[in-house]
């Protein structure tokens, strides 16, 4: 089994190159086959990395994105996969070349950074923070690709306006399709957004269960990054209803969902760097689990040492 685990491991840089180039090959020449094929290798692509995640996940007992390279590999399946979702909803493949190139490099980052440091987290074996954790990962990549289609749609509109009739603009989607591209990709990172919210929240209670008294008293539902989340939630469902009912459309919108987007990374930046958080959960695993021995985490924890 860890033989061939370690061929997938080797194969999979080499299917998100080769989807990728098969997209890059559709870009510039338009051709029928890349057209048919394209689509097909990605989503094989995909399947064949759900399965080895799912498998290492069963040998290793635990969500496998513990180490750099296992959080690369899993932000390269969730983009791929995402893009899957919204190309087949609509039928556009002129953007594949930059999804599946920005995964395709991100696979690569995951092969050269090597397997990593064998302890990891021992949160990573708790359902509830695997599933928050996978949630979240899916929500922010959805809105990534938001972001992504809104710059399209202003670099295109731009082309339009000064008349400049390249490659880009005979290849890239409608602007009305980019832009509903860009809505449906917040469309599903709302949801999922709050998906990962609530189910943070569950966690985070039952969590506070099984560590000690003082410690459990960090864990506050008025986390900054909680509160953050949440104004980002809001902010996107807010965005979401002026599309719908109060015709929030055009050059406006995608202005904003840019805008929104790198507020996000601001955001969080400065929450990171200027706020304290119980979400530094190397500092949690190490110190502030409850040690019974009828303790998971506990011993997980032990187990990892």
């Amino acid at each position: 089994m860890n033989s061939l685990l370690t061929l997938f491991t080797i194969l999979l840089p080499i299917g998100y190159l080769a989807a990728w180039a098969d997209y890059l090959w559709l870009f510039y020449t338009d051709d029928p086959r890349a057209r048919r094929t394209c689509s097909r290798l990605a989503a094989a692509v995909v399947l064949l990395h759900m399965t080895v995640m799912a498998v290492r996940a069963v040998g290793l007992q635990r969500l496998p994105m513990g180490t750099q390279s296992e959080f690369l590999g899993a932000l390269a399946l969730a983009i791929l996969g995402t893009y899957l979702v919204v190309e087949r909803r609509f039928r556009a493949k002129g953007t594949g070349f930059l999804t599946t190139g920005a995964a395709a490099a991100l696979m690569l980052l995951a092969s050269l950074a090597g397997p990593g440091a064998a302890a990891t987290s021992p949160l990573l074996k708790d359902p509830g923070f695997a599933g928050h954790a996978v949630l979240v990962l899916l929500a922010y990549t959805a809105l990534s690709l938001s972001f992504l289609y809104a710059v399209l749609y202003l670099v295109l509109a731009r082309q339009l306006m000064r008349r400049r009739f390249g490659l880009l603009f005979r290849r890239l989607p409608a602007l009305e399709t980019l832009e509903r591209m860009s809505v449906v990709a917040v469309e599903m990172g709302v949801p999922l957004m709050f998906l990962a919210l609530a189910l943070g929240h569950l966690w985070m209670y039952d969590l506070a269960d099984r560590l000690a008294p003082d410690v459990a008293q960090a864990l506050t539902p008025w986390d900054p990054k909680i509160l953050l989340s949440w104004v980002i939630f809001l902010a996107y469902t807010a965005g979401l209803i002026g599309h719908r009912f109060f015709g929030w459309r055009g050059r406006r919108m995608n202005i904003m969902a840019v805008a929104a987007f790198v507020a996000v990374i601001l955001g969080m930046g400065a929450m990171h760097h200027f706020f304290p958080t119980f979400h530094k959960f190397p500092t949690l695993d190490e110190s502030m689990l409850a040690t019974p021995s009828h303790d998971p985490l506990a011993m997980a924890s032990r187990e990892d040492r």
